[in-house]
């Protein structure tokens, strides 16, 4: 990756938790927006020039849980920027560094990439080797979520940065795995509509294994 500063960066949420106080951010999330505000504070010089932007994404785990949506504030974005605007980051708010913004209606890092870039919040750069977007995830997400954007955005490898987000990230289904089904399945898809199209024939598919493996529980509770 190349050593070039990203003051333009998407933070992709991960998962909600949710109890009778209300939703909260999950700590893989919490530490995504960790990641970012040490980055932003490491490379503050990047951003005096010029603000930034930084869009927070992500609406609710949906796809992987089947979960209905939360009200709007309580959503992974709202919540991260929420975090991120009270922060210190180098003695001074964040807005001394960055344009924020949150995207809240995605389910799915598919949709993460396509609702941001509907929204327009980057209509106006132009990614390159020399201006790279940022991504910030856990490792093993990165690879999916730079596949995506890049498919998405139409950006080459190189116009991207990954900032890695420390802690554990445990997925029910190996990130590895992901990966590979998400390339397969959206080989050749290069519109909006074509990778949406796609995406649907995965959830819908992830939605029958779940069912029927959740099928031998049922019946086994039934017996009881």
């Amino acid at each position: 990756m190349p050593d070039t500063v990203a003051t333009n960066i998407i933070v992709f949420g991960r998962g909600l938790d949710a109890d009778e106080a209300g939703f909260r951010l999950s700590r893989a999330s919490s530490e995504r927006v960790e990641a970012f505000l040490a980055y932003v504070g490491s490379n503050a010089d990047a951003f005096a020039p010029e603000p930034g932007r930084v869009v927070f994404s992500g609406g609710w785990p949906r796809v992987t849980h089947g979960a209905n949506a939360p009200p709007a504030r309580f959503r992974e974005g709202s919540l991260m920027l929420e975090l991120a605007e009270r922060a210190d980051v180098g003695g001074a708010n964040l807005s001394q560094y960055v344009q924020a913004y949150c995207e809240i209606d995605s389910d799915s890092t598919l949709e993460n990439a396509l609702r941001t870039k509907e929204a327009g919040y980057f209509d106006r750069v132009c990614f390159t080797a020399a201006n790279p977007l940022g991504l910030v995830a856990h490792r093993a997400h990165l690879a999916r979520i730079d596949f995506v954007i890049r498919r998405v955005f139409g950006l080459p490898r190189n116009a991207v940065v990954q900032i890695v987000a420390s802690g554990p990230d445990n997925r029910s289904i190996p990130e590895g795995i992901l990966v590979f089904v998400t390339r397969l399945a959206f080989l050749g898809a290069r519109t909006d509509a074509s990778l949406r199209r796609r995406h649907q024939i995965l959830v819908r598919a992830r939605r029958r294994w779940r069912s029927r493996k959740l099928r031998p529980v049922a019946r086994l509770r039934q017996a009881r």
